[in-house]
């Protein structure tokens, strides 16, 4: 994303927004100020190049507040500075209560332009700041989505689990509850083994259980129960570490009765 910031400075009067825009980017090289003298132009050079919104408040035909509230139909989220003349408690709150991001009022001299440059950079910064998030989050959804999905999809037998004392079901596929006949949700938090190791494989459970708290991979036959009674499988996981060793692992069961 650029540096560069992209204003749109709407006002009804052209010396003071044409003056405006000038100082706001003499105060600062990163803010590029387009200006428009009404509301509807406003809409109109509205565009998703625009980084903040600066408007007045008293104008004809659409107060500042009610442009807001058009933006908002669009843009929801663009920052959004009332720089305004018209200053009163009541202004202010109305802007407050319609989610105006800044509020600023006009005053004498041009240090009041360094203000609102500086407004303009912070509410931006922060503007861009949540939208990285905010797609992070969408992309790590997505992510999450595309793997569950892939689990889902594996022919074999898989389960998700915490490394604990035993290790502890966080998810299963859909041919583990196929096999073994278990609802996922059901089983999820609670031992694995409590439901699929015949007490005639225990120890070999255990065992497994010990290498796998030490963070080795394993791969052996073993008996689990399933609808169909005991049968024999192929076991295999893959461990998920951290500085505090194993935490999580995925265990694949196959068939061999396929092989």
């Amino acid at each position: 994303m650029s540096d560069r910031i992209r204003v749109l400075h709407v006002d009804d009067e052209p010396d003071f927004v044409d003056l405006a825009a000038t100082y706001v980017e003499r105060a600062t090289s990163r803010i590029t100020v387009e200006t428009a003298t009404s509301p509807d132009d406003g809409l109109d050079r509205l565009t998703d190049d625009i980084d903040c919104v600066i408007s007045d408040y008293d104008m004809p035909r659409m107060n500042g507040i009610e442009f807001l509230e058009a933006v908002r139909v669009e843009y929801p989220d663009l920052p959004f500075i009332l720089f305004t003349g018209k200053g009163s408690e009541t202004v202010a709150g109305d802007a407050i209560s319609a989610g105006v991001t800044d509020y600023l009022q006009k005053e004498t001299g041009v240090e009041q332009y360094t203000v609102l440059a500086n407004r303009t950079e912070n509410a931006v910064t922060q503007y861009r700041a949540q939208r990285r998030a905010t797609q992070r989050k969408r992309d790590l959804a997505h992510e999450q989505d595309r793997l569950a999905a892939a689990f889902d999809a594996v022919p074999h037998p898989l389960v998700h689990v915490r490394i604990d004392d035993e290790p502890i079901v966080l998810r299963v596929n859909d041919a583990f509850e196929a096999v073994f006949g278990l609802d996922g949700a059901a089983v999820r938090g609670s031992s694995l083994d409590e439901h699929i190791v015949p007490e005639s494989d225990a120890d070999r459970s255990r065992d497994i259980n010990e290498r796998a708290r030490s963070g080795e991979r394993v791969e052996w036959e073993v008996v689990r129960e399933t609808v169909d009674g005991e049968r024999t499988f192929m076991f295999t996981n893959a461990m998920v570490t951290n500085e505090e060793g194993p935490t999580e692992g995925i265990g694949t069961y196959v068939d061999m009765s396929e092989h």
